[in-house]
């Protein structure tokens, strides 16, 4: 049978310009940052936007200005009509060369498609034709022609919009006129304008804010002196809006930063290199340098590097004393509900490539660092997302793993992102832990435990709650004495302070509540768990019995039978080494205290963790002499589970093929005339801190970027409550590391 063969190729439908302009695009707002970022590209130093009535879905209209190069009749018809052209890939920086551009993907053009139903585009270079696009968009989605079946009206001439005295030297004359020195350089004879008609979206005031907030965002405010950060090009963008709308006035202007951000109450500083050498400085209450570190941050250093990037956080305490002062900055804000809002709208981490933001990283609610759950966990340490503005400047060439989704928002998940994140994070724990010391009274005084509260007790039920509601108050005020703007603003701070206390409470009787409900269920798990192990070890034992009586006639499958025995009995001890590891947090009684050996007592519990021991090449010794004391085994298991595992992970930070130790003593001895049992728990990690080892006894401090704070603690808790003993830290260590000792006063003899 004869087969014919012959090529095929692919052949797109017009309507596919649509499809990938509504999914490649998510937002207005987005597209708009797309047209700002091909000026930038272009090399302009200025952009304006100009937004004309009625800004309805279906009419009104967007202009978008730049100054730029411009482009020739050959670049429109051999570029940018080329859909997903190489151009940019092949020209990595700008004609200038002092800005790496933007685009790479050559998709940007389908921003016009998202904003609006027609697009004209009218460009030129200097000594070159004027160049006029005009598209229609709504012929792509009509009938089923294919994409090169559908014409765009191109027209070429001398200048008009961009020729001397034209209609683009009128509009920037009008910025220059008011706002000269934020005007370099803007020359009319070249540029572009992209004018947007027939809306798809209508324009409010709550879209045009998030705009001019997303667009603030766009480059980076002043870095600090001591950062080496790249020079920014000069580059503006003004946004005009129209002037008979009293709600959008307030609008017009060039962008900028929050003057907010320049006020921070403490700030990270500082650059990690490729090998994840870091240099940072933190200051608190504004300019006072407290602390300057010097460390590596890389965990695992087998896997791909993230690269060299620079940092600069700053941060917040959102109490109404805490942002009083901000209140006497020039802001636009009356009160410390608008500062508190100002800081919200102006918070999250934004990351800079080559001096621009990449999307949509900075923008609210966006939070890339998981910075909101870390803070449930630990809401005494940890900060949240809408209390830190976070700046992080990498490049294109320096850190090529750190990939753009096709979508132009946000990074594919790759090694080297995921290592961003936690390098990031690290540092970002060195600054919590200053914050938590400055905030710290000089000596806590001891605390009565709070009970878990219900959801009809939260803020705004039935409960202890809503007695400190100050709303009565405020209407009265208002009321009697509305034109009284110190009352009425003493009240509103007032409102503030209480509500913060409120939430501070509420947060740590919710902490304990999750403690609660978790030792609840934990008793669960453990019940159902064991349950079902015990039907596990059965069935084994029936597989083992039925692939000896298989062997006789069949050995190959008694072996594999027997194999698969083996492996699923290597995994039902994993469970129950698991099921052991979280038993301390059970919310079941203890068990009666019974004479055992402690170091055996050690053992089993070190065998908890052998999966993270072996996991990071750790060699475990139990030394010394053997003691037998009066103790609930879960107790020992609590306090060694604890030590080994905080010794484990800080090991883990050790570069690899370093060796990596943690030894285990047990000495009786005598304290004023008592027998006194000592365990201690050594490692030859890096150590405690000098400037933390008051801080980690605390409930809730932790110096891991996740960790809750929990563990010594309990640790500590355990040794004092049942044992009349004490937790310690021994300084220095014993090999060399960090070295815990806790003392059995009770039970030991």
């Amino acid at each position: 049978m004869e087969l014919d063969s012959a090529k095929a190729f692919l052949r797109p439908r017009a309507r596919l310009m649509s499809t990938l302009g509504e999914e490649l695009i998510s937002n207005e707002r987005v597209a708009l940052t797309e047209l700002v970022k091909n000026a930038y590209d272009a090399d302009a130093s200025l952009v304006l936007i100009r937004f004309s009535p009625p800004l309805e879905e279906g009419a009104g209209s967007i202009e978008v200005w730049d100054n730029g190069h411009g482009m020739s009749p050959a670049t429109v018809r051999g570029t940018w009509l080329e859909i997903a052209t190489p151009h940019r890939q092949k020209n990595p920086r700008s004609e200038s060369g002092g800005r790496r551009v933007l685009g790479a993907k050559g998709i940007g053009r389908f921003a016009s498609a998202r904003l609006a139903h027609t697009a004209t585009i009218t460009t030129r270079r200097v000594d070159e034709k004027e160049v006029t696009l005009r598209i229609d968009w709504g012929n792509f989605t009509e009938g089923d022609a294919y994409l090169d079946e559908v014409p765009i009206s191109l027209t070429t001439g001398p200048p008009s919009v961009f020729g001397d005295r034209g209609e683009a030297a009128q509009t920037f004359e009008e910025i220059r006129r008011e706002f000269t020195s934020a005007m370099p350089g803007s020359h009319s004879g070249h540029g572009s304008v992209v004018r947007l008609e027939g809306l798809r979206g209508a324009w409010g005031a709550k879209e045009i804010e998030g705009l001019r907030l997303s667009l603030s965002r766009l480059l980076p405010p002043p870095p600090p002196a001591e950062l080496s950060v790249p020079d920014q090009p000069a580059f503006s963008i003004y946004i005009h809006v129209p002037d008979a709308d009293d709600a959008l006035r307030r609008f017009n202007g060039f962008v900028s930063a929050s003057e907010t951000l320049s006020h921070p109450r403490y700030r990270l500083v500082g650059t990690v290199d490729a090998q994840g050498e870091a240099k940072l400085s933190i200051y608190a209450d504004g300019n006072e340098l407290v602390e300057v570190v010097n460390r590596n941050l890389r965990e695992d250093s087998t896997l791909p590097p993230c690269g060299p990037f620079a940092l600069d956080f700053r941060v917040w305490d959102l109490e109404s004393l805490a942002v009083k002062d901000l209140l006497k900055l020039d802001t636009g804000a009356k009160n410390i509900s608008e500062i508190r809002e100002l800081i919200r709208s102006n918070s999250g981490v934004a990351l800079y490539r080559d001096g621009f933001r990449v999307q949509p990283f900075g923008e609210p609610g966006y939070d890339w660092l998981g910075f909101d759950q870390r803070r449930i966990n630990n809401p005494t340490l940890r900060l949240s997302n809408r209390q830190v503005a976070g700046f992080v400047y990498i490049s294109a060439d320096e850190n090529p793993g750190l990939k753009d989704r096709s979508h132009r928002e946000g990074l594919i998940d790759t090694p080297e992102y995921e290592e961003l994140r936690t390098v990031i994070l690290k540092a970002v724990s060195m600054l919590e832990t200053v914050r938590y010391r400055w905030r710290r009274p000089a000596q806590e005084p001891p605390t009565a435990p709070l009970l878990p509260t219900t959801q009809s007790e939260s803020r705004g039920g039935h409960g202890v709650f809503q007695n400190f509601d100050l709303q009565p108050l405020r209407q009265i005020v208002a009321d009697r004495h509305p034109d009284d703007i110190v009352l009425n603003r003493a009240i509103d701070e007032a409102t503030e302070t209480v509500n913060e206390g409120v939430r501070k409470v509420q947060e740590i009787i919710a902490q304990f509540s999750r403690l609660a409900t978790l030792g609840t269920l934990v008793d669960v798990v453990l019940h159902d768990g064991r349950t079902s192990l015990s039907n596990i070890a059965f069935t084994l034992r029936s597989l083992g019995k039925a692939a000896g009586k298989t062997e006789q006639y069949d050995s190959e499958l008694s072996a594999t039978l027997s194999k698969l025995r083996n492996e699923l009995a290597a995994e039902e001890r994993a469970l129950d080494r698991l099921f052991s590891r979280i038993e301390p947090l059970s919310g079941r009684k203890r068990g009666r205290p019974r004479e055992l050996s402690l170091q055996k007592a050690i053992s089993d519990a070190v065998d908890v963790l052998s999966s993270e021991i072996s996991r990071h090449g750790v060699q475990v010794t139990i030394d010394g002499e053997d003691q037998t004391v009066t103790a609930e085994p879960g107790d020992i298991r609590t306090l060694v589970v604890n030590l080994v595992g905080n010794a484990v992970y800080w090991l883990s930070t050790k570069p690899a093929g370093e060796p990596r130790e943690i030894l285990i003593t047990t000495e009786r001895s005598q304290e004023n005339g008592s027998d006194v049992v000592d365990i201690t728990v050594s490692d030859n990690g890096p150590g405690v801190r000098e400037e933390i080892k008051d801080l980690i006894f605390d409930t809730y401090f932790s110096d891991k970027p996740d960790g809750i704070g929990l563990g010594l603690s309990i640790a500590g808790s355990v040794v004092k409550d049942f044992y009349d003993g004490h937790l310690g830290l021994l300084s220095p260590g014993t090999i060399g590391g960090a070295s815990f000792r806790a003392r059995l006063r009770r039970r030991v003899a």
